[in-house]
């Protein structure tokens, strides 16, 4: 019998820990701070958010992996669950390690440069890492995440390979040194990329969705600068250890099912510039194949390795 399957018609009996795999003030870490409050007024025990940032996310995923399969232990993750499978990571077999429970958003990236940077255009990112010698860096918040894919697929596509990746802990430092112009540039999240545009202290050249963002509405996609098919976004979720009882799966999806359709909740999803998504289990499930089969493609083409 699967542990804590007893206890089942009970759960909630304690808190719940909703771990972050990246540093505090991040969109991964802003959903999972919006989702504990209201899960905590639905399941009558506190949900506690910890972070605990590292490899692109996967410290905490990897902790979860190992966590009691009792319900209590969860991770607010990304698509970088199955990107780690595309790269062939020896960190965790998503489909034999962790149980999904439910989409909660996506967001594209927003390709940012220092405000006085020299870079105006992708032509002009693209031409500088094709120099001898040349050495543009993009950073992100960790190997395998979609920022850093977003500055992946960037390189191939335009056949640039002085471009080189700065991986960080979290988004916040990433953006710091961005802001400073200790980094060349970003595929940033837009949740902390567009304030820092409108504030002056980044420039936008371009989204690397299939639509421009209403809060940047002079800003093109990268498929309409000539990159045809550009398509890279962050979609989060929920997800547990395997081999967590059905019953506590099925209800943690059904409570979370239910905050995102909350009127509120949706508000706060777009004032992070992201889509609200909802789907269970099995639609969860379902993206993160698509997502590993998609990703698969371009470490293929690209011969991309990360260990």
């Amino acid at each position: 019998m699967a542990p804590g399957f007893a206890q089942t018609d009970h759960y909630p009996t304690r808190a719940i820990k909703l771990y972050v795999g990246f540093a505090p003030g991040g969109a991964t870490d802003q959903l999972a701070r919006l989702y504990a409050t209201r899960l905590t007024e639905r399941l009558g025990q506190p949900v506690v958010v910890e972070n605990r940032p590292g490899s692109g996310g996967n410290v905490a995923v990897q902790q979860l992996a190992q966590a009691s399969p009792d319900g209590y232990s969860l991770v607010m993750a990304a698509n970088y669950v199955a990107i780690n499978a595309a790269l062939k990571r020896n960190v965790y077999n998503w489909e034999r390690d962790l149980a999904p429970i439910a989409l909660i958003a996506s967001t594209p990236n927003l390709l940012v440069v220092p405000a006085n940077s020299s870079f105006k255009t992708i032509d002009d990112i693209a031409q500088a890492g094709r120099k001898p010698g040349a050495q543009v860096t993009f950073g992100s918040p960790g190997m395998g995440s979609s920022v850093h894919l977003s500055g992946e697929l960037f390189k191939l596509t335009a056949a640039s390979p002085g471009l080189t990746h700065v991986p960080y802990k979290g988004i916040s430092p990433a953006e710091l040194d961005l802001v400073a112009g200790t980094i060349d540039l970003m595929f940033g999240s837009i949740s902390t990329a567009v304030p820092l545009v409108e504030s002056g202290k980044l420039r936008a050249i371009a989204v690397t969705g299939t639509q421009r963002l209403k809060a940047l509405p002079n800003v093109p996609t990268l498929d309409e600068l000539g990159m045809k098919g550009f398509n890279v976004e962050a979609t989060y979720m929920v997800i547990a250890p395997a081999k967590t009882p059905a019953p506590i799966v099925q209800k943690l999806s059904a409570e979370i099912a239910e905050v995102s359709r909350q009127p509120e909740v949706q508000r706060a999803i777009e004032n992070l510039y992201a889509q609200p998504l909802t789907g269970g289990p099995a639609q969860t499930r379902a993206f993160l194949k698509t997502e590993e089969a998609k990703w698969t493609e371009l470490v293929k083409a690209s011969g991309l390795k990360i260990d």
